[in-house]
């Protein structure tokens, strides 16, 4: 009888603790601590006498690919624990008492944006007129002046769809390893117009706001990719093998867990590939350039 006490009240005091309930990541079997502790991986010394050969190149992350989705969803801001690349990066910006990170109009990290301006991006907001109208009888009351604002919550997040990298792939003679680094990331942040429309009211035309359209173009940050390995450390990428061995996604880009296609090598013409030919043509391109680099390591063990 007595065994029974002892181990009913050990399996209640373990079983209790055993469940939690955490502000971030919702009612968990056990608390998730590891990747919130996770610092960013040191990375290996580079010399320049032991750089025997580089190449630059640009290349993008479409985060509609179906390997990227992990990096596209969530669209809500916390879901479980979980939170999408863009908006680890937004939370960055906003975050007023962690470290400013710099943001830059480039990928060469020379013009810098206002620290004020940053957010700006990332909102549409614009003054139009709407329409008053009776709510008995329907008739037009005439205009007032409205601020129509679209956040980087709705549409704008689910618009940031490409994500670009600046890299250096270079064979290092010290170790005998070919080995890449990134340098520098960037988004594009989608462009809305007012949608406009004319609309009558008692006997004249007005110009009114009718919801947002896509201009069909898009405005580039890039930030230095060191800069935001901190955040990209310490939250968690979805893994759909196993629930319970996320990695961060520091881990995603050091151990190149995503897809993307180059669009651009340095080379004397500095130009991108599309300037130069189009579709199924640019996909060969991109395709060759990489190639290339496989290529000159493989040659590197021929005897």
């Amino acid at each position: 009888m007595r065994k029974f006490v002892v181990a009913l009240v050990m399996f209640s005091f373990f079983g209790a603790n055993a469940q939690v309930l955490d502000p971030e990541y919702g009612p968990r079997a056990w608390k998730k601590e590891n990747t919130k502790q996770e610092e960013p991986v040191i990375l290996t010394h580079v010399r320049e006498a032991d750089v025997m050969w580089s190449k630059r190149i640009w290349r993008t992350v479409d985060l509609r690919q179906k390997q990227n989705l992990p990096l596209y969803y969530p669209l809500q801001d916390i879901t479980l624990g979980k939170r999408s690349l863009i908006q680890v990066i937004y939370n960055v910006l906003n975050d007023s008492k962690g470290p400013q990170i710099p943001a830059y109009t480039s990928y060469e990290l020379k013009d810098q944006i206002p620290a004020d301006q940053v957010l700006k991006m990332f909102t549409v907001e614009q003054e139009f007129d709407s329409l008053l109208f009776d709510a008995a009888s329907g008739v037009c009351l005439g205009t007032q002046k409205n601020v129509f604002r679209k956040t980087f919550e709705g549409e704008i997040k689910e618009g940031i769809v490409k994500v670009h990298l600046m890299e250096d792939w270079f064979f290092d003679k010290q170790r005998s390893v070919m080995d890449v680094r990134i340098l520098a990331l960037g988004i594009e942040i989608p462009v809305y117009n007012i949608n406009e429309s004319q609309q009558n009211c008692d006997g004249t035309d007005v110009i009114v706001f009718n919801g947002w359209k896509a201009a069909g173009g898009s405005q580039e940050i890039w930030f230095f990719f060191p800069d935001l390995r901190g955040a990209f450390a310490t939250h968690e990428a979805y893994k759909r093998a196993n629930d319970a061995a996320r990695i961060s996604y520091d881990d995603v880009f050091l151990k190149r867990m995503f897809a993307s296609y180059i669009f651009r090598e340095e080379s004397v013409y500095d130009r991108e590939i599309d300037k130069y030919t189009k579709r199924l043509e640019a996909l060969l391109e991109a395709e060759r350039i990489s190639e290339s680099i496989r290529t000159f390591e493989m040659d590197m063990w021929e005897y």
